[in-house]
């Protein structure tokens, strides 16, 4: 738990002055993934639940729901829900959620009349390891595959630039991060506050209009390279992140029957079922093996009914990365509840295949069509994983 500063622990001070969480495992709890806030219950603030802005000129990249003292909060983020009935051919009916985010409370006036909102739920860490040690080659590969291939499925890279350099991104609901390290140091500013090589600004996201926030004092140490986090705890966490094992299976589903399914519904041509990561002498137990995330680490458009106006990158409003499978079941098992997507809106797998659209189109109806047994089956397929 990181505290404001100053305190006499620098090594744990500089939270803030606006935050959203005090920890890592505030929003991942056990490294899992958050959900949103329950209408139905007053107060309830989700799951590390958090809604992100296109720069806007006083609130920045991301709405902060809390602040240390003497600071004023940015807002309350929340969600309302539509709720629409879709049946299935057989009779069978599901209700879906149509999320419209909300801020309640804005601390420092309204939003630009240009500012877009988009809520995200923080994802799963497990695995991300394996991840991390995909080739970028291999990726760029299957991106020229898809896209040789002339099917309706053709997923992109979204290549970002980090210092200087053009990289992959692989990690995020829209890939934006090449690295593990890119990736923490993001959350630490946005989420946190606090400072870190790659997000030296002690403030975090506060922008220029919140003058107050800026002049806060901060934790940045000499001791520290600086900064509030320095290289060497950004390190400690890369490291856990890259030895947590995956929340699923690390062998190929014996299945057979369900994979079969699984691919002529058309899942398997964005949820690639294997890769294989590529050697590192620094990090063995990593290398050289085969891994069944049954994600594709590309950029699919799914479509405007998940759009969100909001692009990262190259990644457009309506393009987000093929989340990886692996774990759902523990997760449900563990949570009580789904909450999939990049707003936790889905509730069940059957409500997440039925958000995809675009690409996932002929996928989706393909799995509307299916008799009801044989969508069960899938379902438990994939939450096998």
């Amino acid at each position: 738990m990181w505290v404001a500063a100053p305190t006499a622990t620098q090594a744990a001070d500089g939270l803030g002055p606006l935050y959203n969480a005090r920890s890592c495992a505030t929003c991942h709890p056990r490294a899992g993934g958050g959900r949103p806030p329950d209408p139905a219950v007053e107060g309830d603030q989700g799951v590390g639940y958090a809604i992100k802005l296109n720069d806007d000129p006083v609130y920045g990249r991301q709405i902060q729901s809390n602040a240390i003292l003497g600071q004023v909060i940015e807002g309350r983020p929340r969600v309302t829900y539509r709720e629409e009935e879709v049946r299935f051919p057989d009779g069978e009916t599901v209700r879906l959620r149509h999320p419209t985010p909300v801020v309640e409370d804005l601390g420092y006036g309204p939003l630009a009349q240009a500012t877009v909102m988009s809520a995200r739920v923080p994802p799963r860490v497990h695995g991300m390891g394996l991840l991390d040690r995909i080739p970028a080659e291999a990726i760029e590969a299957e991106a020229a595959r898809q896209a040789a291939s002339g099917a309706p499925v053709a997923g992109r890279v979204n290549h970002v630039t980090v210092d200087g350099k053009r990289q992959v991104g692989r990690f995020g609901w829209k890939a934006m991060h090449p690295t593990l390290d890119h990736q923490d140091a993001e959350a630490f500013s946005l989420d946190i506050g606090m400072s870190t090589p790659a997000y030296p600004e002690p403030w975090g996201d506060c922008t220029p209009a919140q003058t107050a926030c800026r002049n806060a004092p901060h934790g940045d140490s000499k001791q520290f390279e600086g900064l509030e986090i320095p290289s060497t705890v950004i390190g400690l966490i890369d490291g856990y992140l890259r030895d947590l094992p995956p929340d699923g299976s690390l062998e190929a589903p014996k299945d057979k029957a369900g994979t079969r399914l699984f691919a002529d519904t058309g899942c398997a041509a964005c949820h690639r079922p294997s890769w294989r990561t590529g050697g590192d002498p620094a990090h063995p137990a990593l290398s050289d093996r085969d891994i069944f995330p049954h994600s594709d680490m590309l950029l699919h458009d799914l479509g405007p009914a998940l759009g969100d106006a909001l692009p990262m990158g190259e990644a457009r409003g309506s393009d987000w990365r093929t989340t990886p499978l692996w774990g759902l079941n523990r997760l449900a098992a563990r949570d009580g509840q789904l909450s999939l997507l990049h707003d936790g809106r889905a509730r069940s797998v059957t409500e997440a295949i039925l958000w995809h659209g675009g690409e996932a189109e002929g996928a989706k109806e393909r799995f509307m069509t299916l008799p009801a047994a044989e969508r069960k089956r899938l379902v438990r397929y994939v939450l096998g994983l």
